[in-house]
């Protein structure tokens, strides 16, 4: 209990968290001095985000060691079993000889194929099979290539699109379309407007309703009484044309009233004037026939 500090004796809880500090600690200083060959490691800093930080490295060592036994493990079982199966297997002889008798270019056919099958995955090869992968791969590359320049292509126009965003926020930002410098005195017009006319509008509501529906003191228009108006109508249009008839007849008169009268007297002695030539003429047609029907 020498390790513990003195606040340790008077809480519990305390104490049993600096127990397990210390047992953490013990854990850790093992796995430093195992990892550092029975030396003491470098003197570091003690304290919990250290401690944390250190828990947490042994931990993963711990599991990746493990990892590294089982693997070894497993290629040791997998070795004994491949041994075992290669001598047991009758044609080994067959095939060591085959090979150690093969010709350059039969073991370097022989290094291409299994590199091959390797490579795509094909424990039994087979050429036909090969060959199909192979033109699939080329297939699946030029594939690729088409969708690769296809998505440059859509890049392009996207930074194309890009830049005309750019331009156009900056044609936004620009001062023609700032609001103005009276912007507020605007708002606050058009408010006090907006006030007047919802003041006004119960009142013109008033008005269209009194003007839509008439009231019951008004007297209903009938058949009868479009005919007789048009009948007032007609003798009204008969009247006006009366009188543009008459109008016409002063036709070319001055406008001045006294102009007007002696122009007027002086038509009236023009028709007098022709009048009594015309009663002369008469007398005189009367005349000649008289004296025409004593000759005879």
């Amino acid at each position: 209990m020498a390790h513990l500090s003195p606040a340790t004796i008077f809480s519990p809880s305390v104490a049993k968290k600096q127990i397990a500090e210390a047992k953490e600690w013990s854990i850790i200083d093992n796995w430093l001095l195992a990892k550092f060959s029975g030396k003491p490691p470098p003197n570091f800093e003690r304290n919990s985000d250290t401690l944390k930080a250190l828990l947490a490295l042994a931990t993963f060592n711990e599991n990746a060691d493990e990892e590294v036994c089982m693997m070894a493990k497993v290629e040791a079982n997998a070795l004994e079993e491949l041994k075992a199966s290669t001598s047991k297997d009758l044609d080994i002889d067959i095939l060591t000889s085959l090979e150690n008798n093969l010709t350059r270019d039969g073991k370097s056919s022989l290094k291409a194929l299994s590199d091959l099958s390797v490579t795509l995955n094909r424990p039994l090869p087979k050429i036909e099979a090969l060959g199909r992968h192979l033109v699939d791969l080329q297939i699946n590359s030029d594939t690729l290539d088409q969708m690769s320049d296809r998505v440059g292509t859509l890049e392009a126009h996207l930074n194309t699109e890009l830049e005309n965003i750019d331009i156009l926020i900056g044609d936004l930002q620009s001062q023609a379309y700032q609001p103005s410098t009276d912007l507020a005195n605007q708002v606050i017009n058009n408010q006090r407007k907006i006030k007047e006319i919802s003041m006004k509008l119960p009142e013109l509501r008033d008005r269209v309703a009194s003007l839509s529906f008439p009231s019951s003191e008004q007297f209903t228009v009938t058949i009868y009484d479009v005919n007789s108006e048009e009948k007032k109508f007609n003798e009204l249009l008969r009247n006006v044309q009366d009188l543009e008839l008459e109008v016409k007849s002063y036709h070319g008169l001055p406008h001045d009233v006294s102009l007007a009268r002696i122009e007027l007297e002086n038509v009236r002695a023009e028709l007098f004037k022709l009048i009594n030539m015309r009663d002369n003429m008469f007398e005189d047609l009367v005349d000649r026939t008289n004296s025409s029907g004593k000759q005879t």
